[in-house]
């Protein structure tokens, strides 16, 4: 943690260029219908890609976007190295799927819950 706080102007511009960057996301799917699931569901890949930090190294406390963590240390120290960088990716797909199937469970109910 004290790697985010130690960088914290760093992280803070990287978060408005990621906030730009999502907000780009977003538009590249405009021809999707606004309130699918499938668009919800590339929303949530754009989200995981640009905000999920990783550890730079196995155990460090320094992090940086796993955007950029696994490819260099694939590209760097090969692939079995980098498979850490991973489990980050897929530990934050896994909750972005969770959140979408809570958020599609409450609009079920609210759907069954209103009269007709």
């Amino acid at each position: 943690m004290e790697g985010i706080i130690q960088f914290l102007p760093f992280w803070a511009a990287y978060l408005v260029c990621a906030l730009t960057g999502y907000w780009c996301w977003n538009r590249m799917f405009f021809w999707l219908a606004a309130d699918s699931d499938v668009r919800r569901f590339v929303r949530m890949i754009g989200a995981v890609l640009l905000f999920t930090p990783a550890p730079i190294a196995q155990d460090s406390n320094y992090f940086a976007p796993v955007l950029v963590v696994l490819p260099f240390t694939a590209i760097s120290e090969g692939v079995n190295t980098a498979l850490y960088a991973l489990n980050w990716l897929l530990a934050a797909l896994c909750i972005g799927v969770l959140v979408l199937g809570i958020h599609q469970l409450l609009l079920w109910i609210r759907g069954r819950l209103q009269p007709e």
